[in-house]
């Protein structure tokens, strides 16, 4: 056997000797003991709590952050271009570099990459907050400090998904990724709906600090967590190699039934739909409704994600009950959204957005919680870059298309023409006989 293949039907416990092609011999069982005893957890250990609270607090003061510097960008400059510029700073990074970050962060300790990433972006925050306060920034300053905290994000991200793995039961990570949802959803649902009179009664200078100290606290807690080792943990990084790791996780994705199932067609689906939500504001005006009325209907869209992500961290599904909730919520939500575009009438509009994105919500967490399941875990960090990047560049493509055609067509028809688009690919991974059997079977 060659040391980068799955071993598979090992017992745990067995003194398992493996010798490769250059005679060297390697062991297994410690690695297959580690994990097991992971597994035997309970869904709220001390890892667990510690990384939801602190993924909880960095996250609220990221969004009280980007709404202060966008404040901030567009007091001084008066310029919409330059806000856009800095916001898809993180995208680019994503795409470029985050197929590539995985293969590092299999090699390395996840609680270095982790701890380590929130104590430098705390750096450059609190450092963009004393700058601030000496009344001494500059947007170039603003564009670096993007730039440096985006380049954290795509070492820090797979890092904690990956560790979500390890530290959260596989038969409740459904609920396990429904509660780190849910939290997500309400801290940003409170983060919107405080963060513009914090910014009016704080100031820009202070938000940054606090943004800064968040970092600082989260990595704090973060040292407590007990994160172990991958596979390939130790083993040197070379450009080859990280360039070899990312041509076996294209591989391995076709080579894996589950994935070459799920991936596919979870990037066309980012492509016919997430174009949408980024416009929804346009789709609101060109309705004739205002701006209020924008606000109230993604609190609609946030509260009703809330409602369906905290009550899937409570009730535990049945394997059954997992795969029929995929299914039924995707297809339902793509009925409601086509309501939702074609309403108009507020108030139905608002129901029917509702409904839609709690449905979307139900499909979203099964179908993460399983596709999470089936990545193989010696390229693991490597397949999750991979799929990142090239979701994140099927959202910004998404965008552009929807952006262009609403400017010929109106933007309810090019959304609902997106949603009828979407079935297909929709249709054929939920109902196909791969993805029942590993939502069954997991």
């Amino acid at each position: 056997l060659l040391p980068n293949r799955r071993l598979s039907g090992v017992q745990p416990g067995i003194n398992l000797c493996v010798m490769d092609s250059t005679g060297e011999t390697w062991y297994r069982k410690p690695i297959i003991q580690k994990r097991k005893s992971f597994m035997k957890r309970k869904l709220w250990n001390k890892d667990t709590i510690l990384m939801l609270q602190g993924n909880a607090v960095s996250a609220l003061g990221d969004i009280l952050y980007s709404v202060a510097i966008g404040y901030w960008v567009y007091e001084k400059t008066g310029s919409s271009a330059l806000m856009g510029i800095m916001s898809s700073i993180s995208m680019f990074m994503t795409m470029l570099v985050m197929p590539f970050s995985g293969s590092i962060i299999d090699k390395c300790s996840r609680k270095l990459i982790i701890v380590g990433m929130d104590t430098l972006r705390g750096v450059i925050m609190l450092a963009l907050g004393v700058l601030a306060f000496a009344d001494s920034l500059s947007v170039p300053v603003v564009l670096a400090a993007a730039f440096l905290a985006s380049a954290c994000s795509v070492f820090f991200s797979p890092a904690v998904s990956t560790l979500m793995l390890d530290i959260i039961p596989h038969d409740d990570m459904v609920r396990g990724q429904s509660v780190f949802s849910g939290v997500n959803s309400f801290i940003n649902l409170v983060g919107k709906a405080i963060s513009g009179a914090l910014v009016a009664f704080l100031g820009v200078p202070l938000i940054v600090l606090l943004n800064g100290v968040s970092y600082l606290v989260s990595a704090f807690t973060e040292l407590f967590i007990t994160v172990p080792k991958t596979v390939h943990q130790g083993e040197k990084i070379t450009l080859g190699g990280i360039f070899s790791d990312f041509r076996v996780a294209v591989r391995e994705i076709f080579r894996n039934r589950y994935l070459k199932l799920f991936i596919p067609c979870a990037l066309i689906l980012n492509l016919l739909s997430a174009g949408s939500m980024t416009l929804m504001l346009p789709f609101t005006l060109e309705k004739g409704f205002t701006v209020d009325m924008y606000g109230y209907l993604m609190s609609v869209e946030t509260a009703a994600s809330l409602l369906c992500v905290c009550l899937l961290g409570i009730v535990r599904l049945k394997p059954k009950a997992r795969y029929w909730g995929m299914s039924g919520g995707f297809l339902s939500a793509t009925l409601f959204f086509i309501l939702t575009y074609l309403a108009k009438n507020f108030a139905v509009m608002c129901v029917s957005m509702f409904l839609a994105s709690f449905a979307n919500a139900m499909g979203n967490c099964i179908f993460n919680a399983s596709m999470m399941l089936a990545l193989p875990e010696e390229n693991r960090g490597a397949i999750l870059g991979f799929i990142s990047a090239a979701s994140t560049g099927g959202c910004a493509l998404s965008s552009v298309i929807f952006g262009v055609l609403g400017d010929v067509f109106p933007l309810y028809l090019v959304f609902t023409a997106g949603c009828l688009l979407s079935v297909l690919p929709m249709a054929y991974m939920c109902l196909h006989k791969h993805a029942r059997e590993f939502v069954l079977m997991n």
